[in-house]
Order: C-alpha cells, then sequence, then structure tokens
C-alpha cells in the first residue's frame, strides 16, 4: 500500500530534498507541499496524505497551531522537521503526540528511518485502539437490531465489519453503501470509479471522488492490518483462519505480518475489489 506524503516547509530547497528522497526510496506518492501554514491547512484538509512532514517554524504559524488545526480534522502521522534542538519544544510537541523529529541538515538515512519507524508506532497504535473499539460497538450494534431504518443487509455488514474491528471508523459507512451497491448489481460488471460516483453528491467533483476513494481504502487497510496483526499474534485465531485468506491476497498478507514484525520494509497490497466481493459472498454464505 503507497502512503501519499506531503510536506511543509518555508524552504522550498528542503521541500525538493524531502521529495527526491521519498521518490527514490520510499514506496509512497508525494501529493503536495506548502510554505506557510495557512495553505498547509487549506491543502492537507482537502487532501489528507497519510504522513505529514512539517517544519516548526513557519512564517506565518507555529508548526504546533499548525498540528492543532491538523488535528481537529484527522489523524495522520505528522513528523516535525526541525533546526532548533529546544527541549521546551520537544515537550509541546509531545503533548500533541508528535514523538518524531527529523533534525536540519537533512539526512537520507535518518529521514527514511524516521518515516518508517513512525508508520510502525501509528499502525500499532490504531490496531491496538480498533482492538478495544471493538468491543465498545457491540452494544451499539445490539440496539440496532430495534431500529426499522437499518435493512438487514446493513445490519449484516455492520456485525461483519465490527468483527473485523472497523465498524468505527469513518469510511466503514462509505465502504458499507459500495458493499451494498455492488451486491445490488447481481453479478454484473462494474467499474470501481461507477461505484464511487454512486457514493457522492456531485460526481463530477474530482475532489468528492479522491475523498470517498481514499476512506474506504483506510478502512480496508485498516482491516488489513488488524487480521495481520491477529495471525502474528495466533495464527490460529479463527477470524484470521476463517477470513484472512478470503478478504485478502494471502501472500499480500503475509507481506504484511512480516512488515509488522519489523522483518522487512515492504507492506503488503490490499486489492479493493477482492474485499468487497468477498464480503457480500460471506454476508450471504456464512461460515458456520
Amino acid at each position: 500500500m503507497k502512503n501519499t506524503i506531503f510536506v511543509v516547509d518555508d524552504d522550498t530547497s528542503i521541500v525538493n530534498i524531502l521529495n527526491n528522497i521519498i521518490d527514490e526510496n520510499f514506496p509512497g506518492e508525494f501529493i503536495g507541499m506548502a510554505t506557510t501554514g495557512s495553505a498547509a491547512i487549506k491543502k492537507i484538509s482537502l487532501l489528507r496524505p497519510d504522513i505529514i512532514l512539517l517544519d516548526y517554524l513557519l512564517p506565518d504559524k507555529d508548526g504546533l497551531d499548525v498540528i492543532k488545526e491538523i488535528q481537529i480534522l484527522y489523524s495522520p502521522i505528522i513528523i516535525m522537521i526541525s533546526e532548533v534542538s529546544d527541549k521546551n519544544m520537544i515537550a509541546k510537541a509531545y503533548n500533541h503526540d508528535i514523538e518524531f523529529f527529523i533534525n536540519k541538515p537533512i539526512n537520507v538515512v535518518e529521514v527514511m528511518t524516521i518515516i518508517n519507524k513512525a508508520k510502525r508506532n501509528f499502525v500499532m497504535k490504531n490496531i491496538i485502539a480498533n482492538l478495544k473499539n471493538t468491543f465498545t460497538n457491540i452494544d451499539y450494534l445490539s440496539s440496532l437490531e430495534y431500529s426499522h431504518a437499518t435493512s438487514d443487509l446493513q445490519l449484516k455488514l455492520k456485525r461483519f465489519y465490527n468483527k473485523l474491528g472497523i465498524i468505527g471508523e469513518s469510511g466503514c459507512d462509505d465502504l458499507i453503501n459500495a458493499t451494498i451497491w455492488v451486491d445490488n448489481l447481481k453479478g454484473k460488471k462494474y467499474k470501481l470509479s461507477d461505484m464511487y460516483r454512486s457514493l457522492v453528491n456531485d460526481p463530477k467533483d474530482k475532489s468528492q471522488l479522491y475523498a470517498v476513494e481514499q476512506r474506504i481504502r483506510r478502512t480496508i487497510s485498516k482491516a488489513f492490518n488488524i487480521m495481520a496483526s491477529l495471525g502474528i499474534e495466533d495464527y490460529m485465531n479463527p477470524v484470521f483462519e476463517n477470513y484472512g485468506s478470503r478478504l485478502f491476497d494471502f501472500n499480500e498478507l503475509r507481506k504484511q505480518m512480516n512488515y509488522l514484525k519489523g522483518r522487512s520494509l515492504n507492506q503488503g497490497k490490499i486489492n479493493i475489489r477482492k474485499f468487497i466481493e468477498s464480503s457480500i459472498i460471506l454476508i450471504h454464505d456464512p461460515i458456520k
């Protein structure tokens, strides 16, 4: 899975250096940059990058102020860039869940090491949080059984995605609606782009299409990480055993397990179509 990366620094030469490092060494996509805090917040709110490299000293805003506004929107991986070794600054950054720093002048080895450490740390935190949320959502799902507004298929999908630990994800409703849309086709061929168009208010608005695709991708990726984590903990775990190879390509799942164990820098890949179509099969013909 390719992560999207956004860089915020008022020195364009630093941005270019980081862009080159990422392009040559990291399996991710550089999707944008900003030289001021205000511009960064505006672009990030639209693009929702997975990883943000953020300079502490910006011409119009303190880097920590930018972080506050971003974290209201969502929770990306944020890595602070600074040439200032200030204990107070580091302490303030820690208070905003910033644990990783890249020092200037930029060093290729340091950049790649920090990005990979931050990613691994972020993934494991989310896995733990999702496993905890799985149990707190059971009561919520039970109450849905008495709601006449919820269709039978929606309820089954909610139960199923709860079992996978993703019911609380922001993109789960999009994923459920996408799955219902595909199910209604009754086996007819379709394009993923048509599926995304069915989920937005304005099918001609590229930003809406990109946003819904990313929400669905992130939700499936979360299920992928949880499944890999379950396989690491217990290969005979019933959720892993029953659903792992059905929802994901097993070779890719094994790659992700090796990545989470720190044995490889290469992550596995998800297949959105396979996940959705396999979910439909498992809903209509559940494993006994």
